[in-house]
């Protein structure tokens, strides 16, 4: 006769926090991934410039909450995991995180500045790339 499966606490942590992670992951990946190919490519056919950088200024703050949202739980749930398990795989996902969060914030200093939009577009493109690196480094984990 075969047993149910149980479910202790710490289990149940864990999934919660793999759910966390992932989760606030592949929400941040896919907004800017869309963000770094959807949302420029709209506002560079929007016009000229100060109609491209109203389309842009309006994509990117209908955004940022979600971003916030999205990378709050992400955190939460591989600090957490890290926490629990202390393993190199969750530290290089954390580490590239970090990379990610530093990529965000270089985009948005180079926003209030006078930098050559394709210098902020490549910056934009290492956020999913980082990411792609985070999710992967979680791929097969369990526990």
């Amino acid at each position: 006769m075969a047993r149910a499966a149980q479910t202790t606490p710490s289990t149940a942590a864990s999934t919660a926090l793999r759910a966390l992670r992932d989760v606030g992951a592949a929400a941040w990946f896919g907004g800017s991934l869309m963000g770094a190919s959807g949302l420029n490519a709209a506002a560079d056919a929007a016009g000229g410039p100060q109609d491209r950088e109203r389309v842009v200024a309006a994509g990117w703050a209908r955004w940022t909450p979600i971003f916030r949202a999205a990378a709050a739980a992400h955190l939460l749930g591989s600090i957490g995991l890290l926490a629990q398990r202390r393993s190199k795989a969750d530290l290089v996902g954390l580490g590239l995180t970090t990379a990610a969060v530093g990529a965000v914030a270089g985009t948005a200093v180079m926003g209030s500045k006078e930098v050559p939009e394709t210098t902020i577009h490549a910056v934009e493109w290492t956020v999913p790339a980082l990411l792609a690196g985070v999710i992967l480094s979680g791929v097969g984990r369990k526990g």
